[in-house]
């Protein structure tokens, strides 16, 4: 547990300098820790799968949200028991209807938990909760 507790600092100084680690061939680290502390306890299934749909895509993709403290997590109105929390689940950018649409039919190759929003897609893959779901965000 010590140990454990070490690295997540050590990556915490790492993502507050600017540097971060390689974790798939397309993302970094850094881009799915959280944005007000720098945690950044992605599971390697989640960025490995997000790693997939890029691929699908043939274009870059924008995380808007990876890991969420959870006071970060109470700031922008998530649930308590939100997959944020633990490092399950990500919000991909959605900035159009054509993008949202190819998007959605890349995920819904490599997830079965997807959430729909205006302006992202939620994906994640927290054992915790059913599978083979989809829902809007309103």
């Amino acid at each position: 547990m010590r140990l454990t507790k070490s690295v997540e600092t050590f990556r915490i100084i790492l993502y507050r300098l600017g540097m971060s680690e390689q974790i798939t061939e397309n993302f970094m680290r850094s881009e799915y820790a959280c944005s007000c502390c720098g945690k950044d306890y992605i599971k390697d299934d989640l960025a490995r799968r997000i790693q997939e749909v890029r691929d699908l895509l043939g274009k870059s993709i924008t995380i808007n949200s990876g890991v969420r403290c959870v006071e970060h997590n109470k700031s922008v109105g998530g649930s308590a028991k939100s997959s944020h929390l633990t490092g399950y689940a990500a919000d991909i950018r959605c900035d159009s209807s054509a993008y949202r649409m190819s998007l959605i039919a890349a995920v819904s190759q490599v997830f079965d938990r997807v959430g729909i929003a205006k302006s992202f897609i939620h994906v994640d893959v927290d054992p915790t909760k059913s599978a083979g779901v989809c829902w809007l965000y309103t």
